[in-house]
């Protein structure tokens, strides 16, 4: 091998390299976990605290109905929901109104918060629906969101150990029916989830995700609160920072929770990973820059773009056929029972659709989030920024 040919194979061997230690440490993290759970009926908490599931609001969100349904059924004696709207108007009112009447058994109602009090939308929410609260434990929980009747006894599992402050749920995204929707749902299949439980497998940081947190109120307190994040748009991972800061160990729950996704267009897929993408590179800029690395395909495209022989063609055949692999093993340990031959398909779109996103995210600090516009700062740091009308999203 010359050193023409050298310079073709090695950029997607290093990417290969990479990504297949990220995919093999998510799935023996997952096995492990599987492994555990097999072995006997899990233990009984020890306590059961009321926890107060906050769920902040804003708009319909895929089969929002039958979402909040799932949290009608959950195998844990003492409970609420606590519904956030920030206007009466809002179009998901009537179907949690209509929930609440269904289920007189269930502890829930419905609250209006102010936008007013903190930039980030979803934090202002928060900071009421803490107030109105009744439990010693909260849980966040997106309107998006379906989970499992053990939900509740999974989290506090974990959050019950020694030491431990804050709990976050692995995510999958479930239902697509549309282009947009399959390309969302396998960007968090086969990119995020790997991502995140590899990253407390490797680096021991367990990154917190939003859609599915839980904590102490008492704790919550000592780190600042709602509060200290109503700043910043990656509410979820700061928390997590300030947890870890004050000696609290931040942990994964390994029992995936659904996210919707049914009938979204391509263009709010691009539209809320750019954010999601801006968002990364304001947290932490070093580790966002190397991201490319973490995909063979897109490697291995560059080569054939820069190089096109005959040698590039192959290795990009070989990194499709790794990353479609890589895919098909993720998403088949994240959603077994479900058919996940779209998705897999889907892959090179995904890939440079990822691609745009990450792209995009370095070409301004602009997002436009529940219809306000806001520029991103360090740690993602939010400052109120004026934005044309037409570009406004609604992506949550």
């Amino acid at each position: 091998m010359d050193w023409g040919d050298l310079a073709t194979v090695a950029p997607t061997a290093l990417s290969s390299i990479i990504y297949a230690t990220l995919q093999a440490s998510f799935q023996w993290r997952l096995t492990r976990h599987r492994f555990k759970a097999r072995r006997g009926a899990p233990r009984p908490l020890g306590a059961t605290p009321l926890v107060s599931i906050l769920k902040p609001v804003a708009g319909v969100d895929d089969e929002l109905a039958s979402n909040i349904e799932s949290f009608a059924h959950l195998d844990y004696p003492c409970y609420e929901l606590v519904f956030g709207v920030a206007s009466r108007e809002d179009p998901a009112v009537p179907v949690i109104q209509a929930f609440i009447a269904a289920h007189p058994e269930v502890r829930a109602r419905l609250c209006l918060t102010d936008p007013s009090e903190a930039l980030n939308p979803k934090v202002a929410q928060l900071l009421e629906l803490e107030r109105r609260a009744e439990g010693s434990v909260l849980v966040i929980s997106d309107a998006n969101v379906r989970v499992r009747p053990d939900y509740l006894q999974s989290l506090l599992s974990i959050l019950m150990r020694p030491g431990v402050g804050l709990v976050s749920s692995v995510v999958v995204g479930t239902g697509e029916r549309t282009l947009g929707a399959v390309v969302e749902n396998a960007q968090l299949g086969s990119f995020i989830a790997p991502g995140v439980v590899a990253a407390a497998e490797l680096a021991g940081r367990a990154i917190s995700v939003g859609k599915s947190m839980a904590m102490r109120r008492v704790d919550l307190e000592r780190v600042g609160g709602f509060e200290g994040v109503a700043s910043v748009l990656a509410e979820d991972d700061v928390l997590g920072q300030r947890f870890s800061a004050c000696g609290f160990v931040v942990e994964l729950c390994l029992d995936p929770i659904e996210n919707r996704n049914t009938s979204c267009s391509l263009m709010r897929t691009l539209d809320r990973h750019t954010r999601w993408a801006k968002m990364r590179r304001a947290l932490a800029p070093r580790c966002f820059v190397m991201e490319p690395l973490n995909s063979p395909l897109l490697i291995a495209w560059l080569t054939v773009l820069l190089s096109p022989t005959r040698l590039a063609l192959e290795i990009w055949l070989f990194a499709w056929a790794l990353q479609s692999l890589g895919t098909f093993l993720a998403l088949r340990s994240l959603r077994p029972t479900r058919s996940n031959l779209a998705l897999v398909a889907a892959e090179p779109l995904r890939t440079l659709c990822w691609f745009f996103c990450w792209l995009n995210a370095h070409a301004n600090r602009r997002v436009a989030w529940r219809g306000n516009a806001f520029t991103i700062g360090a740690g993602s740091e939010l400052a109120a920024a004026e934005e044309p009308a037409s570009l406004r999203s609604p992506a949550r």
